[in-house]
């Protein structure tokens, strides 16, 4: 939703400019994405290290909804842990329904009160934040951070 550019602390500050102004369900909206966008560019980031070029990455993830992206995440994560190991179980119990309130809202199906809305930007939001320290502290890449474009495959073949 946001651009790398503008960087992780003035996404996370624009949400919660959202929240301050009782933008609730539009918080939750950029919460979620900007969650959901973490995690491809973090995706992306790991299926180059495995050796694709990017622009194999980007096919591979390039129109993916966040459940093939976390069928994709434990085969290029380097542990090959699932995306819900990455953060603890506190946490990750509220994502299932945080993504069905972003897609009822999106596609018009379903209106929340503000007040759910409220609480699942902040269990988003939260997440985000363990995810993003997560990812710093094991494989050095923030989801946020501007990479190399790979050009040239460095794959191993047998």
């Amino acid at each position: 939703m946001y651009p790398v550019s503008l960087g992780y602390p003035e996404a996370i500050s624009r949400i919660t400019k959202l929240q301050s102004n009782g933008h609730h369900a539009e918080a939750l909206l950029t919460s979620f994405f900007t969650f959901e966008k973490t995690i491809k560019r973090t995706l992306r980031y790991m299926i180059t290290c495995r050796g694709f070029t990017s622009k194999q990455a980007d096919i591979m993830i390039s129109r993916s909804g966040f459940a093939h992206l976390q069928t994709l995440w434990p085969c290029f994560e380097k542990h090959h842990r699932e995306l819900q190991e990455m953060i603890k179980k506190a946490r990750w119990q509220h994502i299932p329904q945080a993504l069905r309130m972003r897609n009822d809202l999106v596609h018009g199906t379903k209106v929340y009160d503000l007040a759910e809305c409220e609480t699942y930007t902040t269990h988003v939001l939260g997440a985000l934040n363990e995810l993003q320290g997560v990812l710093k502290k094991e494989i050095g890449f923030d989801g946020w951070s501007t990479t190399r474009r790979r050009i040239k495959p460095k794959l191993a073949w047998l």
